[in-house]
Order: C-alpha cells, then structure tokens, then sequence
C-alpha cells in the first residue's frame, strides 16, 4: 500500500506510469470491504487515509507530437521551390548587350555642329539637322519594331510573381501547423483519453477508454521512425508519440478494466 499515496501524481510527457504506483480496483474493493467489519466507535482504521487519498482517475500517460510529422511536406516545397528557381533562370528573358541590333537602333542620331559666328556652313547645318530629324524617326521607328520582335516577358512576370505567392503561403502555413502541433497535448487517465488543441482558443475532446478500438494500429513513416514515433490509432489517431506499443497495451488494459468497473456498476 506504500504506492498508493503516490498515485495522483502524474506521469512524465512520454512515459507511462508505473504499475506499482497505480492501484488496482481489486484492491479498493478489498479495502472497502474491511469496512464492514466493527472496529468500535470513535476509532479511524489504518486505511482512512489511504481511501481519502486514492484518486480512481488517476493520470497514467501523456504525450504531445512530434514536428517531425512536418519534416515531409517541408522537403515535398523544398524540392519544388529549387526547381521553380531552375525554370526561373532558365527561361529568364536576356538583357540586350551593346552591339546588338536592339542597342545600336536604339541610339540617337548625334546633333550637327553648330555654324561658327561668320555663318560658315549654315548650309551644311540645315542639311545636317534635317539629316538627323531623319534619322531620328528612323531610329524611334526601328527600336519599336525591335522591342517588339523581342522577347515578351510577361508570362515570365507572372511565373515570378505567382511562385512568391504560393511559396509565401506555404511559409504561412507551416509556421501555422507547427504551432497547432506544439499545442496539442494527449492525457490518459485510468478512465479516459483527452486530447487537447488549440492555440488561442482551447478544445478538449474526451473519449472512454472501454469505447475505444484495443486493436491499436501502429503506423510508422520513416522520418518519425528517425526520432523514435509513431502513428497509433485507437479509435481516434495520435500522431507523433513516443512509445506507441506500450501505449498500445495500456490502452487496451486499462479499457478492460474500466468496462469490467462499468459492468460490475451497472448490475449493482
């Protein structure tokens, strides 16, 4: 009886509680029946205390998931994000270089030299300026269809700026998930599974032991078999936690014993 004093204290994130420091309903039931015997009046029996103290939903196991179950959707968008930059470069328009057919229509024709104060070469000035006027529509009129002959990149701007987004979003998403995940913590009492979730706002569900499936498939990728998890369905799926065999035999064992406490209830 020296374990039962200790049996409100809850058990390590991960770990299962010892058997020795749980009390079995046979042995409540044997020490209620002790009370039926006379032991006088005035007088309190060696295991007052202990029935005051004894907790019949005792916290046996908790855990909470791993960030490892993010580890394959973040090497999935990594390996898409490297390849979205390869086809960026790839396909990325070229500039146009000095001495191309683009650069040179592109120059200006230069300006005449102006006549001297004797007015020497008006003549050639006037010719010279209309000239250049010339050659200037030229110019504008063989850039234009230079520019657009050239590359057109708009399909390469909307690539760009739709890869940002999505690869924005994605960042958003996960940072999101990590945090739902680090919030999530899983609590079993020697009655009940309790899951709780939730950021800001908090949600508890809660699910009898007796009512879940005892038959626990135990699901183990590889990245969560790298950190020592697993997947354990019972009826409702933990993901991510440590342990998931004894888990798995806990669940089923402590889900006997309650259906056999609510059986015994219900025919008294």
């Amino acid at each position: 009886m020296s374990g039962v004093l200790d049996v409100r204290n809850d058990a390590g994130e991960g770990s299962v509680a010892n058997r020795d420091n749980v009390m079995s309903l046979h042995h409540v039931d044997s020490l209620v029946t002790q009370t039926g015997t006379n032991i006088g009046n005035g007088r309190v029996t060696a295991v007052a205390q202990e029935l005051l103290n004894y907790d019949p939903e005792a916290q046996v196991w908790q855990d909470s998931p791993t960030l490892a179950l993010m580890l394959s959707s973040v090497l999935k968008w990594v390996v898409l994000v490297l390849i979205w930059l390869a086809a960026l470069a790839v396909f990325a328009p070229a500039p146009s270089l000095p001495g191309t057919p683009v650069a040179e229509a592109a120059q200006p024709a230069q300006p005449p030299v102006a006549a001297d104060k004797h007015g020497h070469g008006k003549k050639k000035t006037r010719a010279a300026n209309k000239s250049a006027s010339v050659a200037n529509e030229q110019v504008a009129k063989a850039s234009s269809s230079a520019s657009a002959s050239g590359p057109d990149d708009t399909w390469y701007q909307v690539a760009r700026w739709a890869g940002i987004l999505i690869v924005a979003y994605q960042v958003y998403s996960h940072c999101v998930w990590a945090l739902r995940l680090k919030n999530i913590r899983y609590k079993m009492s020697s009655q009940r599974l309790t899951i709780e979730s939730g950021i800001f706002s908090k949600t508890t569900n809660t699910y009898e032991l007796h009512k879940l499936d005892s038959s626990g498939q135990i699901h183990s990728p590889l990245f969560l078999r790298m950190v020592g998890r697993a997947n354990l369905y019972v009826g409702v799926w933990l993901s991510g936690i440590r342990n998931a065999e004894a888990v798995r035999d806990l669940v089923r064992n402590a889900g006997q014993i309650e259906a056999s406490r609510v059986d015994k209830a219900r025919w008294r």
